[in-house]
């Protein structure tokens, strides 16, 4: 995904912290203490938050409950649809991306 190729919006209205934290119904300083995470704009040292952007933050912070994708599926087949959800991955899963290898220079 390029950058801002999520964005849909038809108007532009960006939300500072005060306003976004207000959208989204969580505390200022979280938003401010999770910038680096989370979709944003920044114009010199101001972030701001498209409507986008709000409802990025509030799909990576979902939490949905195996039964909840159950009825999902199950309101997906019986419309026709493939509603297989992504798989979700465990810490055993996960491996080391393994030693970078670094150009030798001649001297």
């Amino acid at each position: 995904m390029s950058r801002r190729s999520y964005c849909r919006c038809t108007r532009v209205r960006n939300f500072n912290y005060e306003q976004a934290a207000r959208k989204l119904g969580c505390y200022r300083r979280w938003l401010e203490d999770n910038i680096s995470r989370l979709p944003h704009q920044k114009y010199g040292s101001a972030p701001v938050f498209c409507e986008c952007e709000l409802a990025l933050i509030q799909e990576m912070h979902s939490v949905i409950s195996d039964a909840a994708l159950e009825h999902a599926a199950a309101l997906a087949d019986e419309r026709g649809q493939a509603a297989e959800p992504e798989p979700v991955l465990s810490l055993k899963s996960i491996r080391p991306a393994g030693a970078s290898r670094r150009a030798r220079t001649a001297s």
